[in-house]
């Protein structure tokens, strides 16, 4: 039933209704609809309508939009099965996430108000208090980075939990694409001379995909976690949001579903299902040059100053220590990731990167890699490695990372030391 979505018989049959309905009645091919739907779920409809429009099948959202305009009945009963009341609550997931689309829509219509401003009376360009909050309002457009986040980083891993494995790979290229659209639409409008007619041909192009995406989050991707996450599902999502942040709007309040109220205990291990909960002993454990208890050796790796994730041979995803909250991290890491196959763990247009990376180490064509770049006030360093035991077999990859700002940060007269130290 999962795989469902992506026949290509289904996939084809629906593309058929839809060109159909450019042109022809409604009424006309309400049997062909009624059919097509009777032998499929609507979970099934949806991932196919986002299979359509993002594909290459000559599909548009307006398609899409004018099957369920015209047929609404034909998805009520799978919204009725998805109806949880306690997603209404203010602080559920899926409430900030309408909300955050909302506050997104404003602030596409007010930078569209000062445009037509500019295009009425070409001298406001002249006027910097204008140019000024075009700008700002532009840099709070981009607060929708921390909501593709979420979604990428939170949604996506338990989706794929589920068996659905695709449409993450397709939204999530779409959000790479909205991106790199948005970025182009920065660069303009801070430039020190700007070309409003310019700025608005790219915002224009940004802006009718950002629509687009709302809308297949709001009519696609949002109705079929409903109908397949669970209270527990969109618990774990609460508990972890706030790592990647909010956009725009914060919850007033925090979130736990009526039934684990007074019941809930704060215990990743209940949170992850992909991995044993293997209670800790007090037993010493060999280790290297000595002994050490599970609770010893948990506190050193906590107190490390490097972020550590190993991902194991089979590119699972298993382990990352806890120096820090989750949102004060240099490269954020959550529970619901745990048990995710490194591969979905990026986005596509890295994956073949990599995915060459993990080839090399795997293979010892090289025996690490490192890089770094900058974030806020930090310089990051980043390492991967590969671990082998003594019968030379893979058993996966270590990844540290730290922040080196504070060595450049050292007295010069002290790095000039350290420098003929190491000659």
């Amino acid at each position: 039933m999962l795989e469902m979505q992506f026949d290509i018989k289904r996939i084809n049959l629906l593309k058929k209704i839809l060109l159909r309905l450019r042109n022809e009645e409604p009424e006309s091919v309400q049997v062909n609809i009624e059919h097509f739907f009777k032998d499929a779920s609507v979970v099934d409809i949806l991932l196919i309508e986002q299979e359509l429009i993002n594909g290459d099948y000559g599909i548009t959202i307006e398609d899409v939009m004018k099957l369920s305009s015209i047929y609404p009945h034909l998805y009520s009963e799978a919204l009725n099965e998805a109806d949880i009341s306690e997603t209404h609550h203010p602080s559920h997931p899926v409430q900030i996430f309408k909300e955050e689309n909302t506050a997104f829509q404003f602030l596409l219509h007010q930078i569209n108000l000062l445009f037509e401003a500019f295009e009425k009376n070409p001298q406001h360009v002249q006027e910097t208090e204008m140019i000024e909050e075009l700008q700002q309002l532009i840099v709070q457009l981009g607060e929708f980075h921390k909501h593709y986040h979420r979604k990428e980083k939170l949604f996506f891993p338990i989706m794929e939990e589920y068996g659905h494995y695709a449409p993450t790979r397709i939204m999530w290229r779409g959000d790479d694409r909205m991106r790199a659209l948005y970025q182009a639409v920065k660069r303009q409008i801070d430039q020190q001379d700007i070309n409003v007619e310019h700025i608005r041909k790219t915002y224009d192009t940004f802006e009718k995909g950002f629509k687009e995406m709302i809308f297949q989050e709001e009519a696609i991707i949002l109705p079929v976690l409903l109908s397949i996450f669970h209270d527990s599902d969109w618990l774990r999502i609460a508990k972890e949001s706030a790592a990647f942040g909010y956009a725009i709007i914060e919850p007033d309040e925090e979130w736990i579903p009526k039934s684990q109220k007074g019941t809930f205990v704060e215990d990743k291990n209940q949170a992850i299902n992909n991995t044993e909960n293997v209670a800790p002993t007090d037993e010493n454990i060999a280790f290297g040059g000595g002994y050490l208890t599970t609770e010893e050796a948990n506190l050193i790796l906590n107190n490390l100053p490097l972020e550590i994730t190993f991902v194991d041979k089979n590119s699972v995803f298993k382990y990352f220590n806890e120096i820090t909250e989750a949102s004060e991290m240099m490269l954020v890491r959550t529970p619901i990731s745990i048990g995710r196959n490194v591969a979905n763990c990026h986005p596509p247009k890295s994956l073949k990167k990599v995915m060459t990376l993990v080839r090399d180490l795997k293979t010892k064509k090289r025996s690490s890699e490192s890089m770094w770049f900058k974030k806020k006030d930090q310089y990051i360093h980043l390492t991967y490695k590969a671990l082998f035991n003594d019968e030379e077999e893979f058993l996966g990859i270590l990844e540290y990372v730290q922040d080196i700002q504070p060595f450049f940060d050292l007295p010069s007269d002290i790095k000039t030391g350290l420098t003929r130290l190491g000659q």
